[in-house]
């Protein structure tokens, strides 16, 4: 057997398997992930470590640092560390985008959230002006007819 013949073989071999390696490169951080789960209700029926992204709303810390949070689906349990907090002020009427994995431990799921960040009021939605006065056509003047007085 001759290695020369096989020279080709491996080089090439070794050549896709760069090409592969490349082409899987790029970002890979926070909101990378491709993920169906994008409700409450999925995210309770989705195994371990499936990755997350929900918007909704937090409704009230629970205990530490575990919040419930609601969508249109329902709600979920999710842990925020302190760090991933934005620096604005986040109530229960602020919409938030939550990204993060399922997390069963126990009997307990929930999402441990990588990244909390606030969803912009839509843009693309009429603004609210402040009511206006309403102005209707002008009332005929009233003419005021002379009466004679018996004289």
């Amino acid at each position: 057997m001759s290695t020369g013949t096989h020279t080709p073989i491996v080089c090439l071999a070794l050549l896709s398997g760069l090409w592969l390696a490349s082409a899987q490169a790029g970002y890979n951080g926070p909101g990378s992930e491709a993920t169906d789960v994008d409700t409450a209700a999925a995210a309770l029926q989705a195994p371990d470590k499936t990755a997350v992204s929900l918007e909704g709303y937090i409704l009230r810390k629970l205990k530490g640092d575990r919040y419930e949070f609601r969508d249109k689906s329902g709600a979920i349990g999710i842990d925020i560390d302190e760090e991933q907090w934005p620096k604005e002020a986040v109530n229960d009427r602020t919409k938030v985008r939550v990204i993060g994995d399922i997390d069963r431990a126990l009997s307990c799921i929930g999402v441990s959230v990588q990244s909390l960040e606030i969803v912009p009021a839509d843009a693309d939605a009429p603004a609210k002006s402040a009511p206006q006065k309403t102005t209707s056509a002008k009332k005929p003047a009233v003419v005021a007819k002379k009466t004679k007085t018996g004289n």
